[in-house]
């Protein structure tokens, strides 16, 4: 069996290869363990996707039941639900009912052919990597002969609550500040790519008497064939029509996308930055943003412009967690964005969700009678426009620890020949970052999952974003 880690969020893998039920028996045993040492009767919640093998209904030889089957066999009791559920409903059910954790059978954005599982501690956000640390340890030592528990848990599905979920959504926006839509009758077009997310936005629908169209409803193992990351745009701009704007999710909704009218891309960054203009307008701003170093410094720009205190981290959304719980102990309104698609607040879980920011931009568009591209240009007037592009580089497999040398050894000396403008300072904290005297940035930094490194770029010039990233598959490439 491969070796079990953990990466940005949850350990993934290629199922009959590097994901397996032996890795779902190890996991499980791991999870157990970790539990046991802080709770006396652990209860952990246990959802997931659609895909294969994954299954609400426990049939025999799904990772679901061979997951629920060895977290009882350690005691561990469980609680799973009679349907496909999205992530962020899993990190609602922890801290609303107390469990102990929560577990998503799902590889998020990953092709079919991938799966995965993430697991959530009790504050409902993704496990730091003092916990993932501790499952892998045990995970790693699992063998068939581990000891069962002389006690085992109990098993109980329920009924999914879509509904109860989706209440909270429109109460964590409420308390953001921020009104509902309560007569937004422009039609609303969701890309749910055959995932997890079509009963809360159904339930949404009814709660805020919105006009959706919901395409690649039905829940399949293999997304339709369909391109399951929502940031990959093409998909979405073929199905976008005469709708007055266009979203997506991934299939366990904890992403999403965003076009407005005409197509026009609204980044996760620019939606933010969206959301920060409406409360300020209404004295609410906000008490602080958290994002990543793999994010536009759009947000970096609106947090300077209005003396709202920023906080850049690692990339992963668990990296969020202690600000967004500071946040919440002061009853104030933090921010948490990814570039990717994730975003969440202190009023709401902990874990990034797909849902909120559409919603939230809904209750502004219709507060402010203004259309998307409209608010988005007064951000960027103020806030200047940046052009922030991604890209990939594939590497066979081998050359994996070449580039993790890479990414830890460089100095700036050994980097700048490549590059024609002069680098300012070098950021290792998560893959490698250069920050250039214009202004401009490059970031590479490897998947957690896949044999590649994600490029990111931004700069004033779009052409400069372009060339950044052509200089830095050019170094890749002499490695």
């Amino acid at each position: 069996m491969a070796t079990i880690t953990f990466g940005t969020s949850g350990h993934r893998g290629i199922m009959e290869d590097t994901f397996t039920h032996e890795h779902v028996k190890a996991i499980a045993y791991g999870v157990a363990q970790t539990l046991k040492k802080d709770h006396k009767n652990p209860a952990c919640v246990i959802g997931s996707d659609p895909r294969q093998g994954n299954d609400p209904k426990l049939s025999e030889l799904s990772f679901t039941k061979t997951l629920i089957d060895e977290l009882n066999k350690y005691g561990i009791h469980t609680i799973s639900y009679d349907d496909f559920v999205p992530t962020p409903l899993i990190s609602w059910a922890i801290t609303e009912h107390h469990y102990s954790g929560g577990l998503i059978l799902t590889a998020s954005h990953n092709p079919p052919d991938y799966n995965g599982i993430k697991f959530n501690p009790e504050n409902g956000a993704p496990a730091p990597k003092s916990i993932t640390e501790s499952i892998e340890k045990y995970a790693n030592s699992y063998t068939e002969k581990t000891p069962i528990s002389e006690t085992q848990g109990l098993h109980q599905t329920k009924k999914a609550p879509f509904k109860a979920f989706s209440k909270a959504l429109v109460d964590s926006m409420q308390k953001m500040g921020i009104p509902l839509p309560s007569s937004f009758s422009k039609s609303l077009l969701i890309d749910v790519k055959h995932g997890s997310s079509a009963e809360i936005w159904k339930e949404c629908a009814k709660l805020l008497d919105l006009n959706i169209t919901l395409v690649h409803e039905e829940p399949l193992p293999n997304f339709g064939n369909i391109n399951p990351n929502p940031t990959k745009y093409k998909e979405l701009i073929a199905c976008s029509k005469e709708h007055y704007f266009t979203c997506a999710n991934d299939p366990d909704a904890d992403r999403h996308a965003v076009l407005a009218e005409n197509n026009h891309i609204i980044s996760p960054e620019e939606i933010t930055t969206i959301i920060i203009d409406y409360l300020i307008s209404k004295n609410m701003p906000p008490s602080g943003v958290s994002s990543t170093l793999a994010s536009s410094h759009l947000i970096k720009n609106s947090c300077a412009f209005n003396s709202i205190p920023y906080f850049e981290t690692e990339v992963g959304f668990k990296y969020f967690a202690p600000y967004l719980e500071k946040a919440k102990e002061n009853n104030t309104c933090l921010l948490a964005v990814e570039s990717s698609g994730g975003f969440s607040t202190s009023f709401h879980t902990f874990e990034k969700c797909g849902f909120l920011p559409i919603i939230c931009l809904l209750g502004i568009l219709e507060s402010t009678q203004k259309s998307i591209t409209e608010l988005k240009n007064i951000s960027l007037k103020k806030y200047g426009v940046l052009h922030f592009k991604e890209d990939e580089f594939n590497f066979t497999p081998q050359k994996k620890e070449s580039f993790k040398h890479f990414f830890t050894s460089e100095n700036l000396n050994s980097l700048q020949h490549y590059f024609p403008t002069k680098i300012d300072t070098l950021n290792q904290k998560d893959g490698l970052k250069l920050e250039f005297t214009s202004g401009s940035w490059v970031l590479c930094r490897m998947s957690g999952t896949e044999p590649l490194i994600r490029i990111y770029a931004e700069s004033s010039s779009q052409n400069e974003s372009l060339s950044l990233i052509q200089h830095t598959k050019e170094v890749l490439n002499t490695l």
